[in-house]
């Protein structure tokens, strides 16, 4: 790998930050393009690989620039309309990606890779069946004329004491960089003198529209020695003449030029092109924001701590003015924390498309090498969620999505025997709901068969017979969480070998979020993970159980309520409540978390906080309810290791350390399906049925 040897770090930074995102917009342009042929999206990767190219060649990286220039020939075909869009030229344009992905990535590495560019080449021009013409001195020559506005802006520098040029230049370097080499030569020429009118003209060079010689009117004080020495500056620029422009003549002749176009006047025009890359955002590097978020948060526990020392303060001291002035600046100090704390919640956020980009490749990929048929359809990508959130949820969706095409959608032939259309659609969809987003992953495939799936486990020693023969059918479909399990008969490149499903499960619990599936046999499957919209902060309830102070994520809770001794039965052992028509386990929260083994006094009133996740209920009882808070979570750390139902901790105001609650994990031991019960029996079945341990455990 070598690079030009003014090339900065610094340099290779913006280089870098920039090609990912131009390689991210050729991977979904091109993906598009072979759904729906347009010339706006024919224009967009052209512009794409154009900025590409010209960026590594300014780098001196000249095999993406090969690479640039091979993809920019076939685009041109198509541009033309001398090529069409087919599945093979698209394969050709995905595997150009691809190399320059590798050779991006050397650049990061820095370690040499070995790409075939040959094969890679010859694929390309075997899309147009010919190779790529090479540029030359014999293009046409076109003719631009001299306009009254052109001859406005040429009164207007002489009447400024300038002198009026034409300056005539060419190309004698690589003609591949003929483009670079004269857009360079435009912002040297505007940036010293007073660029009047050129051909080509800026907006043609940018689309290269361009030969190799170049023709241009400038108002200047420099002499024709300096503009010529300024001219030839520029690499690759060569045969250089500077004379008087004659604007007597120019009145009734043309100017032989390049460019096919009637000039325009462009005095401005490489600073107006130079306004619309203009940066109106910054790269922050996430550090600094990770670092930012602790800040925050250590102002959030202290704008609380000032909250209670200022109530505290003004019960003891009643109608005090430094009390009641301390209380107005405790108030402002809140209210700006809070505006600062939401504000920078915003800056960390980013819409989920940055994740579902890149799965319509993925999945276009994987469908041709499964031989079926795929319609993938994304929703939902402007879905705000936190930068945290975002780095842990691509893996989960990652298997979802391939677990759908390979284990949802039917082969061709099954499909149409079915009575389906040969193409399968999965359709990838996020919304935010009470506090969280939810993300579903949804295909019309063949949907899960519950019996298939016992006798598949049965087989595979997972689960004995008698345990699958009282499974219902949601609970059987639930096993395919379960680490080992698949229904696959033989283990392929996709699927089979047994892991999938039990990753997306403790990814997604892992981040305090919970994922479900309903499934219809014969008319497919909707998998649905909900999670938290950031990982920095959580609206809790704040609860106390045999002394520990815990924190219940508002987002989880269904209500709180108050029972007597007399509304708690106990069923198989277990103690349960009705809360309207749901039978739900009550289970004491510090028994839960392993805090104590559970006894408590039989004879008072109690706390409940009734939980719901997904369509699991379960009432965990605390001995006192305190005020919802927001609070900052914090990692347990390593040290302290897991700890069964919880999911981090906090710092309250007044220092007391706080445990947050990871509901999901606590329900799934004891939760029960929301349903109607009418009738004792049905009750009894319904408790009898509730695991008593985690259904990984169970089995």
């Amino acid at each position: 790998m070598k690079l030009a040897d003014d090339i900065t770090s610094e340099d290779l930074k913006v280089f870098l930050e920039e090609a990912e995102e131009q390689l991210q917009l050729l991977d979904d342009e091109v993906i598009r393009l072979e759904k729906e042929t347009t010339e706006e999206g024919l224009a967009t990767i052209f512009r794409a690989a154009h900025t590409l190219k010209g960026s590594s060649a300014m780098l001196g990286y000249t095999a993406m620039t090969e690479v640039g220039h091979a993809m920019e020939s076939l685009l041109v075909k198509l541009r033309n309309h001398e090529a069409a869009v087919t599945s093979t030229v698209v394969d050709a344009l995905l595997h150009s990606l691809d190399v320059l992905r590798v050779l991006t990535d050397e650049l990061i590495d820095e370690q040499g890779v070995v790409v075939d560019f040959a094969s890679l080449v010859s694929e390309l021009e075997a899309c147009i069946g010919v190779k790529a013409p090479e540029s030359s001195d014999s293009e046409a020559v076109g003719t631009i004329e001299i306009t009254d506005e052109t001859l406005g802006a040429i009164e207007l520098s002489i009447a400024a004491g300038e002198t009026v040029y034409r300056v005539n230049a060419s190309i004698v370097g690589d003609a591949m960089f003929a483009s670079i080499r004269l857009f360079q030569l435009t912002t040297e020429l505007s940036d010293n003198a007073q660029l009047i009118a050129a051909s080509p003209t800026l907006e043609d060079i940018q689309a290269e529209k361009n030969g190799l010689s170049f023709t241009a009117i400038i108002g200047s004080s420099k002499s024709v020695e300096e503009l010529t020495q300024l001219s030839m500056s520029v690499q690759d620029i060569g045969d250089v003449a500077v004379s008087p422009f004659d604007v007597v003549s120019a009145k009734a002749t043309q100017v032989t030029a390049l460019a096919n176009a009637p000039i325009t006047p462009i005095s401005n025009a490489v600073t107006e092109s130079q306004k619309n890359p203009v940066a109106q955002t910054v790269r922050i590097d996430v550090d600094r924001l990770d670092n930012l978020m602790n800040l925050i948060g250590e102002l959030v526990i202290d704008r609380t701590r000032l909250q209670q020392i200022g109530r505290s303060l003004s019960a003891k001291y009643k109608a005090d003015d430094l009390v009641e002035a301390l209380g107005k600046t405790s108030s402002h100090v809140a209210k700006v924390v809070n505006d600062l704390q939401e504000d920078f919640m915003k800056v960390r956020m980013l819409p989920i498309g940055t994740v579902f980009s890149s799965f319509p490749r993925m999945m276009r990929d994987l469908a041709k090498s499964l031989g079926k048929s795929l319609d993938f359809l994304v929703e939902g990508g402007e879905t705000e969620i936190d930068r945290t959130v975002i780095e842990k949820v691509r893996d989960p969706l990652v298997h979802m999505l391939r677990n759908a095409l390979d284990h949802g959608l039917e082969s061709k032939d099954d499909r149409k025997t079915a009575g389906k259309p040969e193409s399968g659609v999965i359709k990838l969809s996020a919304f935010h709901e009470q506090g969280h987003i939810v993300i579903t992953v949804e295909d019309d495939g063949a949907g899960i068969h519950p019996e298939k799936i016992k006798k598949a486990f049965v087989a595979k020693g997972l689960i004995s017979e008698e345990a699958a023969s009282r499974l219902s059918d949601d609970e059987a479909v639930e096993l395919i969480f379960l680490a080992g399990a698949s229904t696959k008969a033989q283990a392929t490149e996709v699927s089979g070998r047994g892991v999938g499903m039990d990753i997306v499960k403790s990814n997604i619990e892992a981040i305090n979020g919970f994922v479900e599936v309903e499934s219809t046999p014969g008319k497919g499957s909707i998998f649905t993970a909900r999670l938290p919209l950031t990982l920095a902060t959580v609206q809790s309830i704040l609860v106390e159980s045999e002394g520990t102070l815990c924190a219940v994520p508002i987002a989880y809770v269904l209500e709180a309520i108050k029972l007597s001794p007399s509304e708690i039965s106990t069923v198989s052992s277990r103690e349960v409540f009705r809360l309207r028509e749901n039978v739900i386990p009550l289970i004491s929260l510090s028994e839960a978390t392993g805090l104590t083994d559970g006894t408590r006094n039989m004879d008072k009133e109690l706390h409940v906080v009734v939980a719901k996740v997904g369509d699991r209920l379960a009432g965990f009882a605390v001995d006192s309810l305190n005020e919802p808070q927001e609070i900052v979570v914090k990692s347990l750390g390593e040290y302290v290791g897991s700890a069964r139902g919880v999911s981090g901790a906090s710092i309250l105001g007044d220092g007391r350390v706080v445990l947050i609650m990871d509901i999901p994990t606590l329900i799934s031991t004891v939760g029960v399906r929301s349903r109607k019960v009418t009738h004792a029996k049905e009750l009894q079945q319904e408790i009898e049925s509730a695991p008593n341990e985690p259904m990984e455990e169970a089995v």
